[in-house]
Order: structure tokens, then sequence, then C-alpha cells
């Protein structure tokens, strides 16, 4: 850290509910070595805190938010950006339940964070919906918390939808996902569709996007059963 910049490396996940390769798994994250680490797809039902905690033991890394009642969503970090923040919470996103897999709960979980040298930054965790109604209406919800946040903002998530989507369109004058669309992230065996992605706002430099398919230990393949996502990853500078 310095007071000219704040390098970070931001990594995105769904993880699958822990339910894949869990060596595998930790293997890649500690290759990775994220400062921060968005999660979506945090265990829900069977002891969920406790699975969470003990994934973040293996990383050696903070849980921010995310356990019980976390709608799924979980920010884990390092002791150095766990001691920058300012504020932190979660919230849900309503959607209309037409079938059952509407029923599974949406929100946006969300750390502002104190800038060494001056200034905010927001970074936050998100899982939108197979249904197309309810991706705009979490879209809507999230277009206003980046237009309200007064700082830039940096979003991972399972956006469920490639760019040209009708929810990544509406975001798209806010937050701009830095890499290449053949960065592709579904299916993790066999990827041919991004629809994960860490977008970013005006006032974040970037200085690498990709996904993520095999790490210094962890193959393809092995990585292709840690999860039935890919990783995506941002380096950045605050």
């Amino acid at each position: 850290m310095s007071r000219a910049s704040w390098d970070l490396r931001v990594l995105s996940w769904n993880l699958w509910e822990l339910r894949g390769d869990l060596a595998a798994l930790v293997e890649a994250v500690r290759d990775l070595e994220p400062d921060i680490l968005l999660v979506q797809e945090a265990p829900r039902f069977v002891l969920p805190t406790t699975r969470l905690r003990w994934f973040a033991r293996q990383i050696d890394r903070r849980i921010l938010l995310g356990g019980a009642g976390g709608r799924g969503l979980a920010i884990l970090a390092t002791d150095e950006v766990a001691a920058q923040v300012i504020r932190r919470g979660a919230h849900p996103v309503a959607q209309t339940v037409s079938d059952l897999n509407s029923t599974y709960p949406r929100g946006v979980a969300a750390l502002r964070l104190s800038v060494p040298g001056g200034g905010t930054a927001v970074v936050a965790a998100t899982h939108l919906a197979l249904q197309e109604d309810n991706r705009m209406r979490h879209a809507e919800h999230l277009s206003a918390l980046v237009r309200g946040a007064g700082a830039p903002v940096i979003l991972g998530g399972d956006l469920n939808e490639t760019a040209d989507g009708t929810a990544r369109r509406l975001l798209s004058p806010l937050l701009r996902d830095p890499a290449s669309p053949e960065e592709h992230t579904f299916p993790a065996a066999s990827p041919t569709r991004r629809i994960d992605a860490v977008l970013v706002t005006d006032g974040i430099e970037v200085r690498e996007a990709r996904s993520v398919h095999s790490t210094r230990t962890v193959d393809e393949a092995r990585l292709s059963g840690a999860s039935d996502h890919l990783p995506t990853l941002l380096d950045v500078s605050l």
C-alpha cells in the first residue's frame, strides 16, 4: 500500500454452496491471493455460518459479510482490507415468484472502504436471478445504489446473462466489464458464456481483468470441479 495508490486484487466466484472439489477450491483461492473475495452461492442450508467460517480459515481471510441469512452472498477479505471498512451491510432485493427457481433469495452485500491517501470506494457482491423480469428489477435496484454511492464502485457477481442481456444493458451506462466478452466463465467444464463479471464505475483504474481457467497448483480439470462457474479476477488501483 502507498499514498499514491492502493492496489487490490478482487476475485468474484459462485462457490456452488461448497458442493464441489473443496481441495481445488481452497488451493485455487490461495494461489490467486485475492485481497477481496466476492462470493455468490455461499452455503445457505446446512450450518451455513460454520461452513463459511471453515472456508475462510482455509484461505486465511476474514468474513466481513455472510453466513446465516446472507442470501447466498458473502465478502471475505484480508486484515488489511478489513481495517479500511467504514460501513458494511446487506439487504434483499424483491422479486416476483413465478417458479421454484424464483424463490432463491436475491440481494446485495456491500462494503464502503476508506482509501488510504483520501476518498472512499464501494465494493459489492450480488447474484442476479434466472428470470429476466427479476434480473431487470435487480438491475434497477443496483443502478440506484451506484448513483447514490458518491464513490467509485466495484460490483462482482453471477449475473446470469451475458453483456447483451437486458439487465446488463440497463447497467452499462454506469458499470462496465473491463474484461473481454470472450473471457467465458460458464459452464466451468467447457465455458461458452461470460455470465460472471466484476464490473466497475469510472474512477477505478483497472490493471488486469480476466476469467481464471487454472492456477499455479490447480489445473483446468480440477478447477472445473471446484464449482460450476469459473472465477473472475480484477486487479485495480484506487
